[in-house]
């Protein structure tokens, strides 16, 4: 009879021993990763962009040299990309940010922006561009030519015009232009794009920084954010 109790003790002791043991490998296959955030890398982006579904999908790099990625809701294409570099002198921050600085054009028709702002207009490839300087930025804004197309240079200007205020409405309200800068560039498209074309970069000292994005102001607030 005790040889019986044993027997049957011993085995469940073993099934106990088994579940714990099961238990232990189970919780082991779970590990938990910590999240990695801009902050953690020491970049200044954001994680998740305000009034919008956009947040962080990838960090890569640090504040030397380093990239985040963003994505929208459940979508895993990329809505948005922050690049950022410091150098060891502000001599080489220039020259790396002259690759996404755009010329300064003065040749073409003049227009006035709602604010005062003077800008040129334009046309190139299918395109019509009116540009500004405004606080140390460069500001680009595209349009297809169809948008713009009419039957005297009054009304292509007045249209131009309208695309012009747009976008410095835009960048206005999430206050881009607003910061301080040693050199800044936007080139903003009016028309949605599904790629992200819109582009803001920055140069402040040693530290070159640059978003893209298909949306324009999510691509604004995320580089105010940043800015900050």
């Amino acid at each position: 009879m005790k040889k019986i109790l044993l027997a049957s003790c011993s085995l469940m002791f073993g099934i106990a021993v088994l579940s714990l043991g099961g238990a232990t490998n189970s919780q082991n296959m779970a590990t938990v990763h910590a999240v990695t955030t801009p902050a953690s890398n020491g970049l200044t982006a954001p994680e998740k962009v305000d009034g919008t579904n956009t947040e962080v999908k990838s960090v890569t790099g640090n504040s030397t040299s380093g990239k985040v990625v963003y994505t929208n809701g459940l979508s895993t294409a990329t809505t948005a990309t922050y690049k950022q570099n410091k150098y060891q002198n502000s001599s080489q921050a220039t020259t790396s940010f002259a690759n996404y600085q755009n010329v300064t054009e003065t040749n073409g028709p003049k227009i006035t922006l709602s604010d005062g702002t003077k800008a040129v207009r334009q046309g190139v490839m299918g395109h019509v561009y009116i540009q500004w300087q405004k606080n140390g930025w460069n500001v680009t804004a595209v349009a297809d030519t169809d948008q713009l197309t009419t039957t005297s240079v009054s009304s292509t200007n007045k249209a131009a015009t309208a695309v012009a205020n747009k976008v410095q409405k835009t960048l206005k309200a999430t206050q881009v232009t607003t910061q301080d800068v040693t050199k800044g560039n936007v080139v903003v498209y009016s028309s949605s794009q599904q790629k992200p074309v819109n582009s803001i970069s920055w140069q402040q000292g040693k530290k070159v920084a640059r978003v893209t994005g298909a949306n324009v102001t999510t691509t604004a607030k995320i580089a105010k954010d940043t800015l900050k």
